[in-house]
């Protein structure tokens, strides 16, 4: 008996070993996506129609017919961590148990902007991304759902006006090259059971991928006249066209994208109100069976900014949205070209709408001009 206790014991030891020093990222039944913005997140993710900044490509190359300034981001930084990270960052190892931790999740996520520069007609965008994310399922027998990866790309794209400058119509492109892993260990796994081997590192080191994969991107938005004061448009966006598909380290499938919004200007403040239902053809596997559309991709937004500066952002706006079941809302700070954006929000993690929440908060700090 002591012999089997030891043996539990030492293969428990070996997971939480792997757990933590290989720092996986959890899938966990979330959109997969290469970037994400922080104005976006706030605004619940409806960006598709709204979108007119330095992130445009990954939401809708049309927007840069959108874009009134010549924008330059010379670096950003921003970082996000969810509430679990730090809850279970300060439980101890010897009160936790797997079984415990289910439904639990820690999500980190890093990234890096560099040199990219948008204007009206064309514009390129080059970044760096680290996402560390992993949770626990099934309380009876438990197992880590993981991805962790770095990658590092470039998106950029171009765009045309049409029909008198109502119809603007855009094309891009991603080129990401990611070195990672996305898969799942259980505990009885034969790969966590083959750590306690003289081949320990040999099976887990063939699930490691480092591959470079591209995707074009396409994108319209429709402006309609003759409604004063609101400058409505709708938009439909194609992204990653055919998929990024970077084997063991994970996949970003294809996704079409429907939004509206509005502009409006009132009394000095501008105002944009924004609507999205994203996955249209549902790549991302999100609606259930026998569901046509799902709550969860459902996104709405509101952005309320006073005084546009030089490099196409406000010098202080908030924002708030609705992103599937749950709030979101952020602000930003724009001290003529040194900017501070913060969004809260939360994740979806569950099988289903309003299953599981997951809360995070990101920050990030840019010059750009």
């Amino acid at each position: 008996m002591r012999i089997t206790v030891l043996r539990v014991q030492k293969l428990l030891t070996a997971l939480l070993s792997l757990w933590f020093f290989l720092i996986p990222l959890a899938n966990a039944s979330e959109p997969a996506f290469v970037r994400e913005s922080l104005r976006a997140r706030g605004m619940g993710n409806a960006f598709t129609a709204v979108a007119n900044d330095e992130m445009l490509f990954f939401y809708n190359p049309a927007g840069l017919r959108s874009v009134i300034y010549n924008i330059y981001e010379i670096v950003s930084f921003n970082f996000t961590v969810n509430e679990n990270t730090l809850s279970m960052s300060n439980s101890s190892n010897s009160s936790s148990t797997l079984g415990s931790l289910s439904g639990k999740k820690l999500y980190v996520e890093y990234n890096v902007g560099l040199l990219s520069h948008i204007n009206s007609r064309f514009g390129w965008s080059l970044f760096q991304n680290t996402l560390i994310d992993i949770q626990v399922r099934n309380p009876v027998f438990p197992y880590l759902e993981t991805r962790s990866f770095v990658q590092a790309g470039l998106a950029g794209g171009m765009a045309w006006s049409f029909l008198d400058y109502q119809l603007d119509v855009g094309l891009g492109a991603k080129l990401v090259q990611r070195a990672g892993i996305d898969t799942k260990f259980h505990v009885f796994d034969e790969a966590i059971i083959e750590l306690t081997e003289e081949n320990k590192y040999t099976k887990l080191a063939n699930k490691f991928e480092n591959k470079t994969a591209i995707a074009p991107d396409a994108g319209i938005v429709y402006h309609f006249d003759g409604v004063h004061n609101l400058y409505p448009k709708v938009a439909i966006s194609l992204q990653n066209i055919g998929g990024l598909d970077f084997n063991n380290a994970g996949k970003v499938p294809m996704t079409m994208n429907l939004g509206v919004s509005t502009e409006s200007e009132l009394g000095g403040f501008d105002l944009i109100l924004a609507a999205d239902y994203l996955d249209l053809t549902d790549g991302q596997n999100l609606v259930s069976t026998g569901n046509s559309i799902t709550e969860r991709n459902i996104k709405f937004g509101a952005e309320i900014g006073w005084k546009k500066l030089f490099n196409g952002h406000h010098l202080f706006s908030i924002r708030a949205g609705r992103n599937g079941p749950y709030n979101s809302a952020g602000w930003t700070l724009n001290l003529f070209g040194f900017k501070i954006d913060v969004a809260k929000y939360a994740q979806e993690i569950g099988g289903y709408s309003g299953e599981l929440m997951d809360q995070r908060t990101s920050l990030q700090i840019s010059t750009i001009f």
